[in-house]
């Protein structure tokens, strides 16, 4: 039994409001002091889980600047290096200069990609607001798949367009990019030959693409990484790559992909196949 107190008990609540026992009832002050207890300890759980969530971010902002420096590091050692050997007379000949000045125009777009792509992450990430527009996502898989066709003839895109509404409100050149880096993974990471199937369709209000190879595919233990940055295709995608690869993407192509159609309210999905890869874009109309 809880003897009487002389003093009055006043409590301090977490939110820093002042709680005063009525009078000397001491079950209502051992009833306050544990609700003030269980309250303080939630508060302190609640702290506790946003200092790991924020050495959580820290620490995956740390990895991602250190992987960007390699990422920009790896085409400008290229690039130093034809330099060199431009200095040292290695270029005199008119084929090997040609070929150096080709190799560091590459490096210097593949450069200017990166960054583009770190750009717009940085943006998403920071909530900057993507354009919002009438998009006929129709005319755009159009555009992607015939700009796909031009920059690899040897890997055949069929296109299907199911009859129905396929405007929607958003982004056109971020959807479009998000459509072009599907198309770009298939081109970096199967062999020539390899069929892609793009098809664009309506589900339960929802404007849907999906993009559809016969290439190698991704195994399913990987699968849930391939949308994380900088997982390149030999780690993510390791199935798929083959000798044709010449370095493949940045490690940014996917993770552009999942952050743009985050951002427009849809989800990415890679689904099950009997092989080859098969990735999902289903966007809000």
């Amino acid at each position: 039994m809880i003897g009487p107190l002389s003093l009055a008990v006043v409590l301090f609540l977490p939110s820093g409001s002042l709680l005063r026992a009525p009078g000397p009832h001491e079950l209502c002050r051992l009833a306050l002091i544990l609700l003030t207890l269980l309250a303080a300890l939630g508060l302190g759980a609640q702290l506790r889980r946003e200092r790991d969530t924020r050495r959580k971010t820290e620490q995956r902002l740390l990895e991602f600047l250190a992987t960007a420096g390699h990422e920009l590091r790896t085409p400008l050692t290229a690039i130093s290096g034809y330099i060199q050997l431009a200095r040292m007379g290695g270029l005199a000949d008119p084929e090997k200069f040609d070929l150096a000045m080709s190799r560091m125009a590459d490096e210097t777009r593949r450069m200017l990609a990166l960054l583009d792509e770190l750009a717009l992450l940085t943006g998403i990430d920071l909530g900057q607001p993507l354009r919002r527009e009438p998009v006929n996502l129709a005319r755009l898989c159009r555009d992607a798949v015939a700009d796909a066709r031009a920059c690899s003839p040897h890997h055949p895109i069929q296109l299907t367009i199911l009859p129905g509404n396929h405007s929607i409100t958003g982004d056109r050149d971020r959807l479009y990019q998000a459509v072009a880096n599907l198309l770009a993974n298939v081109r970096h990471h199967t062999p020539k030959g390899t069929l892609t199937a793009v098809g664009l369709g309506t589900e339960d209000g929802y404007r849907v693409i999906e993009v559809v190879d016969d290439g190698p595919g991704i195994p399913a233990e990987l699968r849930g990484s391939a949308f994380e940055r900088f997982v390149h295709g030999r780690q993510a995608t390791a199935a798929r790559v083959t000798d044709h690869d010449a370095g493949g993407g940045n490690g940014l192509g996917l993770s552009v992909v999942a952050a743009i159609v985050t951002a427009h309210g849809g989800r990415v999905t890679i689904e099950s196949a009997y092989r080859g890869a098969w990735f999902r874009i289903r966007l809000p109309a």
